[in-house]
């Protein structure tokens, strides 16, 4: 692409709860948190008193992964998080407001688990990532091109951002960790990591079968990195379409 400019937004995603599916947006406000309600919620296992997901050692928490959730109502900027409704994998929906919901999770997954808003209850954590994951059209190429059997969709990686580079494929945005991007005309972020892939991304999930081949392609020709992680430096608003440069 000519000048500076390294893409345009192709797709903006928000995981209401950690480690479920997520929605698409057409239009965001990008915090220092990161999306707006991104990963507000979070399950917690009752055992190890920490919120849990599906990358995690206990095969209990796989189907964490097989849900999805949405928003009932816009995140608000601060306080108690906005209810979300859950989705299993038949169709079947629950709600964060209803008495019973940790029953009727710990029904689905086979674990105590309960469901917490991370704002107001503030749970341990493992996630201690950046809060904003980029992702290409260029790397999901390359990959592909590997495994031409694979369904490398964005919603195996989980990230935020999927970034349109247009012709260009191949690893890109690994070329990016240390530098600022500007988003649209104002909103800066500045990427500081590759991110490692792990067995999540394997897992069937939605419409993707079970693939163990996906991990071992991102491992093989990739080190095991798909995408990067970036904080926010200049907060706003941003929308899909906007286009992306580096610009220091």
């Amino acid at each position: 692409m000519a000048d500076n400019t390294i893409g345009t937004i192709a797709e903006i995603w928000r995981y209401p709860v950690q480690s479920m599916a997520g929605e698409t947006l057409s239009t965001t406000e990008l915090t220092p948190a990161g999306v707006h309600g991104d990963r507000a919620w979070g399950l917690v296992d009752r055992e190890v008193k920490a919120i849990v997901s599906s990358s995690q050692g206990k095969r209990k928490w796989r189907d964490i992964v097989t849900l999805g959730a949405r928003y009932l109502r816009p995140p608000p900027s601060y306080g108690p998080a906005s209810p979300v409704e859950i989705i299993t994998p038949s169709g079947k929906t629950m709600r964060s407001d209803e008495p019973d919901i940790d029953r009727q999770l710990s029904a689905f997954l086979g674990g105590d688990a309960h469901l917490a808003d991370k704002e107001t209850e503030q749970p341990r954590t493992e996630y201690g990532y950046e809060p904003v994951h980029l992702l290409t059209t260029g790397s999901l190429q390359a990959f592909a091109a590997h495994h031409p059997q694979g369904q490398f969709a964005p919603a195996r990686f989980r990230p935020n951002i999927v970034v349109d580079t247009g012709g260009a494929w191949g690893f890109i945005e690994q070329t990016w960790v240390g530098r600022r991007l500007r988003i649209g005309e104002a909103v800066e972020i500045a990427v500081t990591d590759n991110c490692k892939r792990c067995v999540m991304t394997t897992l069937a999930q939605g419409d993707l079968p079970l693939d163990p081949a996906i991990l071992h392609t991102v491992t093989a020709h990739n080190k095991a990195n798909a995408g990067v992680y970036a904080t926010v430096a200049r907060p706003g608003s941003i929308r899909v379409g906007d286009p992306i440069r580096v610009v220091g």
